[in-house]
């Protein structure tokens, strides 16, 4: 086959380049590699600056994360009560003996107290603890109002102090039956006093009209016979009781323990001391006290909340000894922080916590004793009898209480 004079060129043609075609591409193309080099460098230099600044947001945003983390770690959420109740009252004293200088913060909020507490710190998210009347455990535990399992899902951190029942009444009422059936006043908001009334006059099998009234105005209608009864739980004395005139219009009623009322109550007196327009002097009126419980998740949970309780167990447990000492409410004197709830568990820092305390104690009362011993010159002979133990431990105890009442910081 021939092939014509013009078919390669035809062919060559055909591509769309020619020899010097070629070459000027080639031309073109070397000479656009430096103008896509500086390119590159121009678009690295923009990137550059944008690249500088996203670190710092990105490092002040890890800052705000961990101190976020720091502070929910460093602060306890309480249930306690509303406004003017005790246990917002406990609460409150709480925060000033954890003082500011420390790392505990324990932030209060007005729960409605009673059975609610307890329902807030099983649901409420960011509930750390609450304070929580005893008798409302035993009642959540006995009807399984949670639940099973209630004694392994929470567990305290100490008993607080406990707050006696007053049932001030008018003239005409002589005892507890005398209410049966007549309306009995208790405070707004405050769930303990709610339950705790409630409660009583079940169990003792005393039917009233429960009338929910300000105790100011309470305590009037008492005094006017428009109610038969006002019921107020709070630590003695309390100001308002302590407040009422002397005229006979309103007194306290006896209120004796009995096994009905079962655990969750003790026995208590309110005295002359504490109500003197109220109580003759050297008589009794007898009560009950209900004891406030600080509860928080118990450290079976793995909860992150009961890790952080675990956490400032120990700052909450110094905080309480402390108001044992301050001007806060005498009842604080009263509590004892290894007193036992019986059918309920401890949180294990709190135990550990409280061996701790109980040795240094023994080594502290151990060396006293011994200084003691060399302050009467006298040493302890073997054989002592039980007679003559109480005797020098007597004596041991006046000497330690002179030499606390003698020291130049004794307050």
């Amino acid at each position: 086959m021939q092939l014509s004079a013009a078919g390669p060129w035809h062919a060559r043609r055909s591509c769309g380049v020619t020899a010097a075609g070629s070459l000027s591409l080639a031309a073109r193309a070397l000479a656009a590699v430096p103008m896509l080099l500086a390119a590159e460098v121009a678009f690295a230099q923009t990137q550059q600056p944008r690249a500088r600044t996203v670190a710092p947001q990105q490092q002040a945003l890890q800052q705000q994360q961990a101190q976020r983390l720091r502070f929910n770690q460093d602060a306890l959420i309480l249930a306690a009560s509303r406004p003017g109740t005790s246990y917002l009252a406990m609460a409150t004293d709480l925060v000033a003996a954890g003082g500011a200088g420390g790392s505990l913060r324990v932030l209060p909020i007005a729960a409605s107290g009673g059975l609610a507490n307890l329902q807030d710190l099983l649901f409420l998210r960011g509930v750390d603890m609450a304070i929580v009347p005893a008798n409302v455990l035993v009642h959540a535990k006995a009807t399984n109002a949670f639940g099973g399992s209630l004694s392994q899902r929470v567990a305290y951190v100490t008993v607080l102090y406990g707050e006696e029942v007053h049932v001030l009444v008018g003239r005409d009422i002589a005892s507890l039956d005398a209410l049966r059936g007549k309306r009995i006043a208790v405070p707004p908001e405050d769930g303990t006093a709610q339950f705790t009334a409630s409660d009583i006059f079940q169990r003792l099998g005393v039917s009233v009209e429960s009338v929910v009234m300000e105790p100011v105005d309470a305590l009037e209608g008492v005094r006017a016979g428009t109610l038969a009864a006002a019921v107020l739980v709070a630590g003695k004395p309390f100001p308002l009781v302590s407040g009422l005139p002397k005229d006979g219009s309103v007194r306290l009623l006896q209120l004796p323990f009995s096994a009905a009322l079962g655990e969750g109550y003790s026995p208590a007196v309110l005295l002359a001391e504490d109500y003197p327009a109220l109580i003759p002097p050297g008589a009794i009126v007898e009560t009950v006290a209900v004891s406030a419980v600080l509860l928080a998740k118990s450290d079976k949970t793995n909860d992150e909340a009961a890790r952080r309780v675990a956490k400032h167990v120990p700052a909450v447990l110094d905080a309480i000894s402390k108001l044992a000492v301050s001007e806060r409410h005498p009842k604080w004197k009263d509590v004892n922080l290894g007193a036992v709830l019986p059918g309920w568990s401890r949180v294990a820092v709190a135990e550990a916590w409280l061996i701790k305390a109980f040795e240094q104690q023994k080594t502290q009362l151990q060396g006293h004793f011994d200084e003691f011993l060399r302050a009467s010159k006298q040493a302890a002979p073997p054989g002592l009898s039980a007679a003559q133990r109480k005797k020098l431990f007597d004596e041991f105890q006046g000497w330690a209480r002179k030499s606390v009442t003698d020291r130049p910081d004794a307050k």
